[in-house]
């Protein structure tokens, strides 16, 4: 009797084993058939490649190339039409008085309505200023105006129509700081950049100014200033296009980015100016081949505490950026398993406010310093005025515009750190409403362990607030004055004005670091999209 065995004798061939053992490092050869472990396993190489590649494209997804590419074609477009000179200014006067290095010193003729941004009277010199400005105001006018407080509420169509009447409103605000903008710079002598009636009322002196005047008058056409206004104004609503552009496809806040890109591109200009001026790059090289004789120079010793400082001041700025205060909330209408509730909190950042404050007391400490410019050759020098004008030019509120070190330089940095500390604390509770916040955590089922929902949570919120956002404020006005104080240390001591401490300040260390450390965030959760099995912390 033939039984036959079910199973079929296989071919004696390990090649199959050969190739689905080769990650293992083991091959067989078919000879002998004798594992062989003489070879570096060249498959575990390949393994090591693929995954510092995998690593490599896992940084930028498609995704993320798209957005950063249309997001870096946009600053390349921004930068190309600050390139573009605005008619109606002499630009020959501004090279001759702006293109070298003593261009700082009057360069807040441009940055005094901008917060520095750009430091060339372009098509887009106005920057963005009027487009925030309009963005602060919506978001104040809902606590005037009940209408836009429930559109407020309405979620994502209501969010349209307030950016909608934001642009409209951004349209003849712009315009109207056009106006103001070039009736300032067109009253500023370059020659006698801070005013002194001693070089005014010389009968051999004559002005020099940026945009020509007409003959026998001191003031140029209104035909040229309206028409100089309505191109800065068609600038900034083609920049507050782009920079929404950034916004909704790009990556990052397109207003934030358009501000930190003005700022940046005067970065170079004033490093080196200083560095030239200041010989820090020789007494660099000279260190660190053994000639310890450049510690002995003092603007050398301070260019190194400056640069030491700055790196101080950008730690200070993330620690307090990314510090929050977390208040636990209780859900009591969420049930999961056998417990009756889920725990929660709510973030409260010490830097709530943003750089907001900063920018409020700036914008008002420099209107004198844009008024006072434009009425100093209207006013008869034997009337009242006169004395008013010329005691405020005086005063401190035109500490910052001059090189020499007073008590009104002292007088200054103390006002401006208590604006800032005020509007901070005045700004946070419209940036987290107490009562609105208590009123959404009740309506969530929502409450704070310990505390009664209602008007106990409210008073609870406001303390909280209150002592966070005072602590910031803090923060926020040491920040803005520690450029200030280097500035004014340095001239003292020195008789040198750092450029660099002139023309970034506070307002835009922290806008810079603001801005990176919110693209940054934007650029984690772009790929945490990708699925959480490939998110690499």
């Amino acid at each position: 009797m033939n039984l036959k065995f079910p199973f079929r004798k296989k071919n004696n061939n390990y090649s199959n084993i050969d190739s689905d053992t080769s990650d293992l490092g083991i091959s067989y050869k078919k000879k002998n058939k004798r594992l062989s472990f003489l070879k570096l396993p060249k498959p575990l190489k390949r393994v090591k490649n693929v995954k510092v590649v995998k690593g490599i494209t896992n940084l930028f997804t498609k995704d993320i190339l798209k957005k950063l590419g249309l997001t870096l074609f946009i600053v390349i477009i921004y930068r190309a039409l600050s390139s573009i000179p605005l008619p109606g200014v002499d630009m020959t006067v501004y090279g001759q008085y702006f293109g070298d290095t003593t261009a700082s010193q009057g360069s807040y003729l441009f940055s005094i309505f901008t917060g520095g941004q750009l430091d060339t009277p372009s098509i887009v010199g106005l920057g963005l200023v009027a487009y925030i400005n309009a963005s602060i105001v919506m978001q104040l006018l809902p606590y005037a105006i009940p209408r836009l407080k429930e559109l407020q509420k309405e979620g994502e169509r209501g969010r349209q129509v307030i950016n909608q009447i934001t642009r409209i409103v951004t349209l003849p605000l712009a315009f109207f700081y056009s106006i103001a903008y070039l009736l300032y710079i067109s009253q500023r002598d370059l020659l006698n950049i801070n005013n002194d009636p001693t070089i005014a009322l010389d009968p051999n002196h004559s002005p020099v100014y940026l945009i020509p005047h007409m003959i026998a008058s001191n003031w140029p056409s209104i035909e040229k200033i309206i028409f100089m206004a309505l191109i800065l104004a068609a600038g900034t609503m083609i920049l507050m296009w782009l920079s929404e552009i950034i916004t909704e496809r790009g990556l990052g806040n397109g207003s934030s980015i358009v501000i930190t890109i003005g700022i940046l591109a005067n970065l170079p200009n004033l490093i080196g100016n200083d560095f030239a001026q200041t010989d820090f790059v020789n007494s660099v090289v000279n260190f660190f081949q053994g000639n310890f004789s450049a510690l002995n120079s003092s603007i050398t010793l301070y260019t190194l505490m400056i640069i030491a400082g700055f790196i101080i001041v950008i730690a200070g700025i993330v620690f307090a950026n990314e510090s929050q205060r977390k208040v636990d909330i209780q859900y009591a209408r969420r049930v999961r398993g056998e417990s009756n509730g889920q725990g929660s909190f709510l973030p409260i950042k010490f830097t709530i406010t943003g750089v907001l404050p900063v920018i409020f007391a700036t914008s008002l400490l420099s209107i004198p310093q844009v008024i006072v410019p434009l009425i100093n050759n209207s006013i008869d020098s034997s009337s009242f005025l006169r004395g008013v004008i010329d005691s405020i030019q005086n005063g401190f509120l035109f500490a910052s515009t001059d090189n020499v070190i007073n008590q009104n330089d002292a007088i200054y940095i103390l006002v401006y750190a208590v604006m800032v500390i005020i509007f901070g604390l005045f700004y946070s509770f419209i940036v987290l409403n107490p009562k609105e916040t208590a009123e959404n955590l009740q309506k969530s089922g929502a409450f704070v362990p310990g505390i009664r929902p209602g008007k106990s949570t409210e008073h609870y919120l406001a303390g909280v607030i209150l002592r966070i956002s005072f602590v910031g404020s803090i923060i926020l006005a040491l920040i803005a004055v520690i450029p200030l104080v280097s500035r004014d240390i340095v001239l003292l001591n020195t008789g040198y004005n750092f450029q660099l401490l002139s023309g970034i300040g506070g307002t835009s260390i922290l806008i810079i670091v603001g801005v990176v450390l919110d693209t940054y965030r934007q650029y984690k959760s772009l790929r945490a999209t990708r699925g959480y099995e490939k998110y690499v912390y």
